[in-house]
């Protein structure tokens, strides 16, 4: 299946499994963009790679700040040239 680009609206959502560490890439499209499906907030979202992260519980929390290393490459792969920059869009650690 060929990668498309993502919409020009969407927002990249980095979601941590807060036992592994591992951060994971989801998309996030404004409620009126035509692709949108209706997301809950307690609901399981499906990352670019296909893991379920689950808000309840404390197993998986969104996070803004982490080193590079932590993105999950099967996430990152899933991006377009054009897009892939756009997975390091996010503050990192300070040492």
């Amino acid at each position: 299946m060929p990668r498309r680009p993502l919409p020009e609206q969407a927002e990249l959502r980095f979601i941590e499994a807060t036992r592994t560490g591992k951060v994971h890439l989801a998309i996030h499209l404004p409620a009126h963009h035509p692709e949108a499906t209706p997301v809950m907030s307690l609901a399981p979202v499906v990352t670019r790679c296909g893991k379920f992260t689950f808000p309840v519980g404390g197993r998986h929390q969104t996070v803004g700040r982490f080193t590079d290393a932590q993105l999950c490459g099967a996430c990152y792969r899933t991006l377009t040239e054009a897009d892939q920059p756009r997975a390091f869009e996010h503050d990192q650690p300070t040492a």
